[in-house]
């Protein structure tokens, strides 16, 4: 019994998370009756506004509801960046241009969307990636002893609320912060190179450069990571000593 309990409410969560973005229709009803009761002489009548509100920012809702379907398999947080951009962008020039041809004017029409632009972007860079199938198989528990040798470590790489450890055969993910894996690894001649690497000096092939200093580091399977401006004068400097 407890387990049917325990499998509805799951299937509960899930359903009511996909629909989530409907909400914003009859809010945007109540907020453009509100708005036009306190600030307008116009009144468009609750049933105008939940046409304005469909038309308008239905655009948002279907836009939510694609990107919680397909971010579902996205593996990496560029994946879901890209995914959030396109369509974030997509639902801007159509709610922009719905709210254009109900009458709004150009300006208005696009510049009171952008709010609703930066959180979708927002939402998008702080969607929590998932961890793959295939990288579960060899998930290792939290704690300060790596799961495999720091030897065999290539670079590290963030992942959430894990971190991934590359190796030349597999990919282990460890159950550990950025920062509390940069603490444990830093004993192993790792170095922090970006937010999201952690690389291993002897790993190291070349630091690529331009005008402002170094921007990549080459590995020596040839593969090229980048390097944030925070750690890249550090990074500079100990090549020096």
């Amino acid at each position: 019994m407890t387990e049917i309990v325990g499998r509805f409410a799951r299937s509960w969560r899930a359903g009511a998370r996909r629909l989530a973005p409907l909400a914003l229709i009859p809010a945007g009803a109540v907020y453009c009756t509100l708005s036009e009761r306190f600030f307008s002489d116009e009144r468009s009548g609750l049933l105008g506004s939940f046409v304005w509100a469909i038309a308008t920012l239905g655009p948002w809702v279907v836009g939510a509801m694609v990107f919680e379907h397909f971010a579902r398999s996205a593996r990496k947080r560029s994946q879901l960046i890209a995914l959030g951009l396109g369509l974030a962008g997509v639902a801007y020039a159509a709610s922009g241009g719905m709210a254009l041809w109900l009458g709004t004017g150009a300006e208005r029409a696009f510049f009171s969307r952008l709010p609703l632009l930066g959180v979708a972007l927002l939402g998008t860079a702080l969607y929590p990636v998932r961890v793959s199938a295939e990288s579960l198989q060899d998930l290792a528990p939290s704690g300060d002893n790596p799961p495999v040798e720091p030897a065999d470590i290539l670079f590290a790489s963030a992942a959430g609320n894990y971190v991934e450890l590359y190796t030349e055969t597999r990919t282990v993910v460890w159950r550990q912060t950025m920062r509390n894996a940069e603490r444990v690894l830093r004993k192993a001649g790792f170095v922090r190179v970006h937010r999201s690497y952690l690389v291993p000096w002897r790993n190291i092939d070349l630091l690529v450069r331009d005008r402002k200093g170094v921007v990549e580091v080459a590995l020596l399977n040839g593969r090229r990571l980048p390097v944030s401006s925070r750690y890249a004068n550090s990074l500079a400097q100990q090549t020096l000593q």
